[in-house]
């Protein structure tokens, strides 16, 4: 048997045969440019400012997805040949392409950057993409007349196909990418709080006679041990302190460059048509190509070294690691006090608190997972919702939105002078 290999960091490898239909799928789609283009898109963003290491990209997440999908199908195949073999070859390319349509800077950190109050819409952008790219339409359409259709529907969780086969890529718990990122992200990071079973989850995975996903009862603790590892991964990475006050920067410098329009130093054709948009909605596909790390490390690099004062203090520190430092908000009743007095400090240092002044605060890791959470089935026979079936789990889901922490980023003399005066 002939076979496709790529490396990685989770699996010994993930392999490809050419004798598998959907393995071929996957690495056809491998090599068009827009699942090429995923090299260039981070996967985690300003986390390597904190986490040295983590500097891997969209493009292994997406192959590990896929590859981690397959695993799930062979497992799901053996129980249930029919369903399974319908939808094998649309589940396998949905979870490959599931985030083309991502953006730079940082995939999911675009959005803070470039539209804060806009929704991420990286989902509708990929439908978009597979629709319109005639190299991957090509190759979908090869499958079949409504390939496209199912695809799509797979990833817009449309109820024209059963539940099971987007479940597996984003439903509630745990899903093929959630388990993907969860240990790459930690691996990549340096850390183990990422680290699971993955095998005592995929090969304890049933399709329910209703078409849904189920765990048995019997590996619920398997699913406790994913559950506290990705609630670790949010709280240690993704919502580091750091992390999040590093993200303010990207958000300072788009606003600084949207106020200086036609006095921006540099801005190529591209940069020009994101600035002056309010959502991604109405990108043409050649511009979303476009947003790569490269391209937005490149305007950073034209700017830190461009006449305005502002622009180039701010893209020199997302550069060259000078972040702001951040003042924690115990209570808040003490918000507007504090941010009276940190723009007082702000100012002062000769800073314009507009760019130099930001509030974060951590999110609701579960968001969603109340509604969408997977279903336990019971050894009685008994399907329960997972929040249901594990008092733990349902725990942590309340924990995660009641332990919101808050901060107020600045520089670090600002930071110092504010000491002072409190």
């Amino acid at each position: 048997m002939t076979t496709i290999t790529f490396a990685d960091v989770v699996h010994p490898s993930l392999s490809f045969s050419l004798e598998n239909e959907a393995h071929v799928l996957i690495l056809k789609l491998v090599d068009c440019a827009w699942v090429q283009r995923l090299r260039d898109i981070s996967q985690t963003a300003n986390t390597r400012l904190v986490y040295m290491f983590s500097e891997h990209s969209r493009f292994g997440h997406c192959l590990g997805v896929a590859y981690l999908a397959g695993m799930l199908m062979d497992k799901l195949e053996a129980s249930d040949p029919l369903s399974v073999q319908k939808y094998r070859n649309a589940v396998s390319a949905a979870a490959l392409l599931h985030d083309i349509g991502h953006l730079a800077p940082g995939s999911h950190t675009a959005y803070k950057t470039w539209f804060p109050n806009v929704p991420d819409r990286h989902e509708q952008l990929a439908e978009r993409i597979i629709r319109e790219d005639k190299e991957i339409s090509s190759i979908l359409k090869g499958q079949g007349e409504d390939f496209i259709d199912t695809v799509c529907a797979i990833l817009s969780e449309s109820p024209s196909v059963p539940a099971w086969t987007w479940e597996i890529i984003s439903g509630g718990g745990w899903n093929v990418d959630r388990g993907n990122w969860c240990i790459v992200d930690s691996v990549m990071g340096g850390v183990s709080y990422g680290k699971y079973n993955i095998p005592a989850l995929t090969e304890s995975i049933v399709i329910t006679l209703d078409g849904h996903l189920a765990l048995r009862e019997n590996r619920l603790d398997a699913m406790m041990h994913f559950a506290v590892s990705r609630h670790a991964m949010y709280r240690q990475m993704y919502q580091h302190r750091v992390l999040l006050a590093a993200d303010t920067l990207n958000r300072a410098v788009v606003q600084r460059a949207r106020d200086l329009h036609d006095d921006l130093p540099f801005c190529d054709e591209t940069m020009r048509i994101v600035l002056d948009a309010k959502s991604p909605e109405h990108f043409s596909l050649e511009t979303i190509f476009t947003m790569r790390e490269s391209w937005w490390r490149y305007h950073l690099f034209r700017w830190s070294s461009g006449k305005d004062s502002i622009l180039a203090d701010l893209s020199s520190r997302l550069l060259n690691r000078v972040l702001f430092k951040t003042v924690r908000i115990m209570e808040p009743s003490e918000a507007k006090g504090l941010l009276s007095e940190a723009q007082a400090a702000v100012t002062k240092c000769g800073y314009d608190p507009k760019y130099y002044l930001h509030e974060i605060s951590t999110l609701d890791m579960n968001a969603g997972d109340t509604d969408q959470s997977m279903l336990v089935l019971m050894d009685n026979g008994a399907v329960k919702q997972l929040t249901d079936a594990e008092p733990l789990f349902n725990s942590m889901m309340k924990e995660s939105k009641t332990a919101k922490k808050s901060w107020l980023t600045m520089p670090k003399e600002a930071k110092a002078l504010l000491g002072r005066i409190r």
